[in-house]
């Protein structure tokens, strides 16, 4: 590079201009290289960890049925009665641990609505839950239940205590000890999932 632009500068007079020229041509050049380049990288990161549409399809094929509904309404709203559950999008996770959320909307009681945000693994896998909504004012999510845990955890552990590692039982004792039923769903569902 250094060569041509000295061979434009010993053409003659005008040398020092067309030197100057050619290097700012340049110089843009590069520069609108660079971004086009970044800007390329920038498009492609999202999409390398974007969810595929098989991981929201195992995800959403776990969590839409009736009986898992009515399990998550359980801690959720203890003792509610549940009026279904429906899918209202999905939103773009970047936490670290998970690419995507899947927020179903719980229909319970008379009027009550509550959206659960269920976030997800790039694989389909739920690892946590987040309440984005609810019209809840005398029950607020998992206030029953954490009043409740310890006949509900201590049910949930006898439930499975034929599948429970050593490691499993500790944090499901742990969990019922802090009286978390937000813990306890997100476990469950964890582990239900592994064996659905």
């Amino acid at each position: 590079m250094r060569s041509q632009l000295n061979i434009v500068s010993t053409d003659g007079s005008t040398g020092n201009a067309a030197n100057r020229t050619v290097s700012t041509a340049l110089r843009r050049i590069r520069i609108s290289g660079a971004l086009v380049a970044f800007s390329v990288m920038a498009a492609l990161i999202p999409c390398a960890q974007a969810a595929t549409q098989a991981a929201v399809n195992r995800a959403d094929s776990f969590l839409r049925t009736a009986d898992r509904g009515k399990e998550v309404l359980s801690y959720v709203h203890f003792g509610a009665d549940y009026h279904g559950h429906s899918f209202v999008r999905t939103l773009d996770v970047s936490d670290g641990v998970g690419t995507f959320g899947l927020v179903y909307r719980f229909r319970w009681e008379d009027d009550g609505v509550t959206d659960v945000e269920f976030l997800c693994t790039d694989n389909g896998f739920v690892y946590g839950v987040a309440i984005p909504y609810t019209n809840a004012e005398w029950s607020p999510p998992f206030l029953w239940a954490n009043a409740s845990i310890s006949i509900l955890g201590h049910t949930l552990i006898e439930a499975y205590k034929d599948k429970l590692s050593d490691e499993d039982r500790k944090q499901l004792h742990a969990l019922v000890d802090k009286a978390d039923a937000k813990g306890l769903l997100q476990w469950r569902l964890r582990f239900e999932q592994i064996f659905d």
